[in-house]
């Protein structure tokens, strides 16, 4: 059968001395728990300002196609005001040319008050 590994903190190699094993427990501390516990509450504090952050974010974006939408809607609305009185005097313009021209009068009547 083989030896298993000891991993020790001592310099000696030698065969039949005695050698002290590193310790597997792991001793926390006061100091220890502060620093850990600080450290849980930095990291939760980041991530919660990553996330506020990521949503005012979006309600900008947001904030900002329905301004422009409302924009591009007058917009609309302006050019639908424009092509009808385009449209109008189109027609105006036509029906003056197509009408048939004026005759002389004959006699004028006045009115008397």
């Amino acid at each position: 059968m083989g030896r298993a590994f000891v991993y020790t903190n001592s310099n000696s190699i030698s065969s039949g001395v005695r050698k002290k094993t590193v310790d597997r427990q792991i001793v926390i501390g006061p100091n220890a728990i502060k620093f850990v516990a600080i450290g849980i509450c930095a990291i939760l504090a980041l991530v919660y300002l990553t996330q506020s952050t990521a949503g005012a974010n979006r309600s900008i974006r947001v904030r900002d196609l329905e301004t422009k939408k409302s924009q591009l809607l007058l917009e609309k609305e302006r050019l639908e005001v424009e092509q009808t009185r385009l449209r109008s005097l189109k027609e105006i313009d036509g029906g003056v040319t197509a009408q048939t021209p004026l005759l002389p009068t004959e006699s004028v009547s006045h009115i008397s008050q």
